[in-house]
């Protein structure tokens, strides 16, 4: 019987470590040329089970907004705005009692841009954060990404 609660505890305090170095966001980035002088970026949020990621306009006294931030980029112009592939949820948050945006499950987002140096290309990208599960919130969190311009091929 011992042994049995003792590897019984030895599963739950693992599995608790298990689940509590789950991150709730993941990023995968890429970038691909749609023509010699043109591309996107695509960033992927991997929304962890539970998880939400808030949108970018928040009222204030709530989260801290997702921001994708492009400023220290080279030998890019972008075009548009970053566009999610889905729209949030807009629902009454229960931690902070307002109306507020999020995506629950995985998203992608997308930003178009021209080449204006081709040696100089490169995409650096800063993304600030925040997430909750309905019951805690974790830090606002800064994600940096730095992807080279790839050449373009047919």
């Amino acid at each position: 019987m011992k042994r049995f609660v003792t590897a019984f505890l030895a599963i739950m305090i693992l599995a608790a470590v298990a689940a509590a170095q789950t991150p709730a966001v993941r990023w995968r980035t890429v970038v691909k040329m749609t023509s010699p002088t043109e591309g996107t970026v695509t960033v992927r949020a991997l929304v962890g089970q539970g998880w939400h990621l808030y949108g970018f306009d928040l009222p204030e006294g709530g989260p801290k907004a997702t921001v994708f931030d492009y400023s220290k980029s080279k030998g890019v112009e972008f075009i548009g705005e970053v566009t999610p592939s889905v729209k949030p949820v807009s629902a009454v948050d229960p931690l902070f009692k307002k109306t507020l945006e999020w995506w629950e499950t995985n998203v992608v987002f997308t930003r178009r841009f021209k080449v204006v140096d081709r040696a100089a290309a490169h995409i650096a990208l800063s993304i600030r954060y925040m997430t909750c599960d309905g019951n805690q919130c974790m830090p606002p969190k800064t994600e940096n990404i730095s992807v080279a311009v790839p050449e373009f091929k047919k």
